[in-house]
């Protein structure tokens, strides 16, 4: 018996020292935070502490956890963010179950006084200083709209930014901006007030899906000119969108509801609702952008940390464009370098910014929060194997107009169950690859901006299964609004079982490929437009649809496959008479696009332009054509491929600019039609007067040739290939990956047997391969070869 004891004791001591240590095992300590509770308190629920910095901190100290910090019910307004670390791993701060616990980026604003007959205002230390500036508000639970200048609708600036939209993957612009033609926007004198305080004024620039917020430098009322103090996104009148408001003056003060923030009188002006009185209002200001931040670093990664149940309101962001989606900001909760970490039940509100920011997640849940009423996004996400699930976020982009409501990228993301609503730009913005979008309701999205959809994104290997979509209509003139938008880039995505009501068009794919679009419901009760824009190889089948008006197809050969749809169509008549619908389940028919009848111009120049080198538009002057027809004559599939052209009184210069998504995989063999390259096609003569096409192509890899495809006699092809020069260069994206290639040519005028006559007009083609889709891009689709000019297109030689 005493043997028996002594082993079980040997044991008990074993096990004590293997999961504890003599002193037992680690057990979880709670923390309590109660609105009257005191730092020098022990935390208990009998003696809470004050301030979740203190429970924080009691934690660090304690046992090995994982520890809990209860936060009671009550308000908390917070003298600076609350820090989460590694430290933190296996921590979980919560509300009291059953109870309402907000926290509060900023300090609440008294001392009211009437400001004029409307207004009334409050001095805040440090404004006039420098030392606190904001730009968002609280008042009794809401956020109020900002001091707006005009009143309803937009001035127009006289900006003249006129170069044309190039897709993203081509740089947008042909150059960029200079700093003086971004900071620099003209105005109508009859707009601005000469009593413009420059110093609170903020100016929103309006672009096409996104928008700037930036500071004003000068008024140069000599010049009609603001001279901002920061670069906006695009320069004013991009796109020919001139659209602008000033912000945060009091000549924007118009209605009951607005504010302003004074920054040369040090306060904030208010302008208070009929049934509200100031000596009984709530108002807070903020004082950080932050309120909560769990970050860890490349060392120790914040682990196993939750938050749970609070209620987070009042942050404000910098004077800075808030970036595509509204996205560019910090958020009133922002997670970094993060496992395993769990945000659920949060509702986050009345935030300047955005409302959730978080970035290298990892195995990570955000559920059942609800993020509403915020400046910016909703919510931001980068994240691997997270999971974003049963969260409300609607009424985004209250001081943002370009904001989505949620922006969620990375790798094997699950998507599923939210409701998403009520925002000015998209609903849901993906990026990254194997997500899987499930079950999400969308609607009242794109309620100001153009170019965006329900759910748009550059995806990769995904799904999007059984999401709803209704009530989109696109807002004023712009690129439009879709149901399901997969832009550039994208590839290889099945989009199966969703339902689309009342948005025109259902479906917009952009420079997409591999894209399956099957079981579907797509309705409206107009007009229908399935778009496959530069798109290739996509699937179109099982779907149903339905129209009472016409159903069209753009770029149908970007469908490979259209098998088993049916299709209602026309059930109204042109006088909006009812009608017998057409039921059927063909593609609507494409005709063949006629031959291009304007020209492509060459400019003519004193200097010759550089074959190698710096590609510039003052060097290579012109315009920017793209080759953006297959041999069919149909639209090309595939990043665009750019062409500029010009001449002198020895050579006909030729840029191709072939661009691609990256990491590139250029082809560098010289094999036509395997091997990247393009081939310039030109109607000249022999020597001895006879008329002959000259075919020269370069590759990507360098090789440079002169062919008698087009007929052209041996010698003469011979002599052109010896006098053509050509150089070819990699184009090196952010990353320093290639993205595309560039190749130039000076080919000879005498060698093709043609003079440099100002106006001239030449028979005349030029077609490139891109293995990277397998596509061909040509100036005119001739139906057969590019060389074959009695169905080419034209060049002209300006004066």
């Amino acid at each position: 018996m005493m043997r028996c004891e002594k082993k079980r004791l040997a044991i008990v001591l074993l096990a004590a020292i293997f999961f504890g240590g003599l002193n037992g095992p680690a057990r979880a300590a709670e923390f309590f935070v109660a609105p009257g509770g005191r730092d020098d308190q022990p935390g208990t629920r009998e003696q809470p502490l004050a301030t979740l910095a203190a429970a924080r901190d009691a934690a660090r100290k304690a046992e090995a956890g994982p520890h809990r910090v209860v936060v009671m019910p009550g308000e908390y307004f917070l003298a600076e963010t609350l820090e989460l670390d590694g430290r933190d791993s296996g921590l979980t701060i919560e509300a009291e179950p059953g109870g309402r616990a907000v926290l509060y980026g900023g300090r609440l604003v008294t001392g009211w006084q009437r400001d004029g007959d409307k207004f009334w205002s409050a001095n805040l230390e440090g404004v006039k200083e420098g030392q606190w500036d904001f730009r968002a508000l609280v008042v009794n639970g809401r956020m109020p709209q900002r001091a707006r200048f005009p009143e309803t609708g937009t001035f127009l600036n006289r900006g003249t930014w006129s170069l044309p939209l190039l897709p993203a993957v081509a740089g947008y612009w042909e150059r960029k901006p200079t700093e003086e033609e971004l900071t620099t926007m003209p105005y109508d004198p009859q707009d601005i007030p000469p009593t413009l305080d420059v110093r609170n004024a903020e100016v929103r620039l309006y672009h096409m899906w996104d928008e700037s917020l930036v500071g004003v430098a000068k008024n140069d009322i000599e010049h009609e000119c603001l001279i901002f103090s920061s670069a906006p996104i695009w320069p004013p009148g991009a796109l020919g969108i001139k659209k602008y408001v000033i912000w945060n003056t009091r000549e924007g003060m118009a209605q009951p509801g607005q504010w302003y923030l004074d920054r040369s009188g040090g306060r904030v002006v208010y302008w208070p609702l009929p049934d509200e009185d100031m000596a009984a209002s709530k108002v807070i200001a903020p004082t950080m952008e932050r309120i909560i931040r769990i970050a860890g670093d490349s060392r120790q990664k914040a682990e196993r940390i939750t938050i749970r149940g609070l209620v987070l309101q009042c942050a404000t962001p910098p004077l800075k464009p808030a970036s595509f989606g509204a996205g560019g900001l910090e958020g009133a909760l922002s997670v970094a370098n993060a496992k395993e970490c769990v945000i659920e039940r949060v509702e986050i509100a009345n935030v300047g910014g955005l409302g959730i920011a978080a970035r290298e997640l990892g195995d990570c849940r955000i559920a059942d929060c609800e993020v509403h009423h915020t400046g910016a996004c909703g919510v931001k996400v980068n994240a691997t194997g997270t999971r974003f699930s049963g969260n409300h976020v609607h009424h985004v982009g209250v001081y943002y107009p370009s904001a989505a409501a949620t922006m969620l990228s990375g790798t094997g993301l699950v998507i599923d169950r939210n409701e998403i609503h009520d925002a000015p730009y998209s609903g849901l913005i993906g990026g990254g690859k194997d997500h899987l979008i499930e079950q999400n309701l969308i609607y009242r999205v794109m309620l100001e901006m153009h170019d965006g959809a329900a759910i748009y994104g550059n995806l990769a290997n995904c799904v999007l299964r059984g999401n709803m979509v209704r009530d989109i209509a696109p807002v004023g003139e712009g690129f439009g609004v879709s149901a399901y938008y997969l832009d550039e880039g994208a590839h290889d995505c099945t989009i199966e079982r969703n339902v689309s009501v009342g948005v025109a068009r259902p479906t917009h794919n952009h420079i997409a490929r591999n894209i399956t679009i099957r079981d579907n419901v797509f309705i409206v009760d107009r007009d229908m437009a399935l778009s496959f824009q530069s798109s290739s190889a996509c699937t179109f089948e099982r779907n149903t649809l339905f129209a009472p008006g016409r159903i069209t197809v753009g770029q149908p050969n970007g469908v490979k496959r259209w098998e088993g749809n049916i299709v209602f169509r026309g059930g109204v008549g042109q006088d909006g008479s009812p009608q017998a619908f057409t039921i059927d389940d063909a593609m609507p028919p494409v005709a063949t696009p006629a031959r291009k009848s304007g020209a492509a111009e060459a400019a003519r120049v004193a200097t010759p332009p550089p074959l190698e080198g710096e590609f510039t538009p003052d060097q290579w002057p012109g315009k920017i054509y793209r080759l953006d027809r297959d041999i069919s004559r149909l639209p090309a599939c595939g990043p665009p491929v750019l062409l500029k052209l010009c001449y002198d009184e020895q050579y006909l210069y030729v840029a191709v600019t072939a661009t691609m998504f990256e990491p590139a995989e250029i082809s560098t063999g010289a094999t036509w039609g395997k091997d990247d390259g393009a081939e310039i096609a030109i109607a000249g003569n022999t020597p001895d007067g006879k008329p002959a096409v000259f075919v020269i192509r370069g590759y990507a890899g360098g090789t440079v040739e002169s062919t008698a495809d087009g007929g052209a006699p041996a010698e003469a092809v011979a002599r052109l290939g010896q006098t053509v020069r050509f150089s070819v260069e990699t184009i090196k994206g952010r990353s320093g990956n290639a993205k595309g290639w560039r190749g130039r040519w000076a080919i000879p005028l005498e060698a093709l047997g043609l003079k440099p006559q100002k106006g001239a007009k030449i028979a005349f083609n030029v077609g490139a391969f891109c293995s990277q889709y397998g596509e061909w891009h040509c100036w005119e689709g001739t139906l057969a070869e590019n060389w074959r000019l009695a169905e080419g297109g034209t060049l002209l030689l300006l004066p």
